[in-house]
């Protein structure tokens, strides 16, 4: 049977190179963002644009129903939205604390929540993380603080398999040879992997260049 996996947070790296992988090893691709994404759902074999601003409730719930209503239910759910960024605290921005705590956590929290009924039938939950979630930034006070907070939510989600991927160092794209960077492609694999693993994945897996 065909699998469906709902991306929530198209970029031009990992997002990108994860609905590429998908949808080249034949799942049905849903690709949620603020802006949509159609040219890529275009390029890809089975997929479709959705556009859903994923810290408004209302926007996920319809996101979710397109989501079923095209392919059935959502195997695995990549949260993948971002927006990093920060300061000291002396010059950090109530503003983009708050964007950035909903962006990653609420959002987060309204996508499983949604989605809940399917994964609960053996599906997986991915979340693209930092390594700020473990270990103090205090230049990004901003950034690195909303990454505990959306790692404390995965922790607490119960009978959801859900893995928080701490990639470890900057992201580079398949055809660059950026020296310590890890490649989209690779983390795009990585995600397969945890995808179609049989039996409980991991609650946090760790990517860099080595």
């Amino acid at each position: 049977m065909t699998q469906t996996m709902l991306l929530a947070g198209v970029g031009e790296r990992i997002g990108t190179g994860v609905a590429k992988r998908f949808d080249a090893a034949g799942w049905q691709v849903a690709l949620v963002s603020r802006s949509g994404t159609p040219a890529l759902a275009d390029d890809l074999d089975t997929a479709v644009s959705i556009r859903a601003d994923i810290t408004d409730e209302d926007d996920v719930t319809r996101a979710v129903a397109e989501t079923r209503e095209a392919f059935g239910s959502v195997d695995c759910l990549v949260c993948n939205a971002s927006g990093g960024g920060g300061h000291p605290v002396e010059s950090a921005d109530a503003a983009t604390l708050e964007r950035l705590w909903r962006v990653r956590t609420l959002g987060t929290f309204l996508l499983v929540q949604a989605c809940l009924d399917d994964l609960r039938d053996g599906g997986t939950v991915l979340v693209s993380g930092t390594t700020y979630a473990s270990e103090p930034a205090p230049e990004q006070v901003e950034w690195a603080s909303a990454a505990p907070a959306t790692r404390g939510l995965t922790r607490t989600l119960d009978g959801v398999q859900v893995t928080y991927v701490e990639i470890a160092t900057a992201v580079r794209p398949p055809e660059s040879s950026f020296p310590g960077a890890v490649g989209s492609d690779d983390v795009a694999d990585r995600y397969l992997e945890l995808a179609e693993a049989t039996g409980a994945v991991p609650t946090r897996v760790r990517l860099d260049t080595q």
